[in-house]
Order: C-alpha cells, then sequence, then structure tokens
C-alpha cells in the first residue's frame, strides 16, 4: 500500500510541476549563438558535463 501511495503522490508532483512550470522560449536568442557552433560538441560537452555532475552528487564524498 505505501508503494501505491508513493508512485501516487510522483505522479501527482510530476503533473503539478508540468502545470505550473512553462518555459519561455521566446526568451532565449539563439540565433547570434547558432552561427559558427559545432552542435555535435556542444551536445557532447553537455552530456559530459552532467555526466559528471551525476557522479559527484551520487558518490556521497
Amino acid at each position: 500500500m505505501g508503494f501505491i501511495a508513493v508512485l501516487a503522490m510522483g505522479l501527482v508532483g510530476f503533473s503539478l510541476a508540468v502545470s505550473l512550470w512553462v518555459p519561455l522560449f521566446e526568451q532565449f536568442e539563439l540565433s547570434s549563438f547558432a552561427n559558427g557552433v559545432d552542435w555535435v560538441d556542444l551536445v557532447a560537452g553537455a552530456s559530459e558535463q552532467a555526466a559528471q555532475l551525476l557522479l559527484g552528487v551520487t558518490s556521497g564524498q
């Protein structure tokens, strides 16, 4: 019963977060940023940083 309650509250929290958090994409100006950017390197760098952050958070040190 407790597991079902945790799943239900997770779904309620997710729906609340999705309904309240709406990013304003029109505020981001990427036209000047897009000129001369290697998107493969950009995505690879961002994913590497995310992996390092995840490893640092979960290492417990």
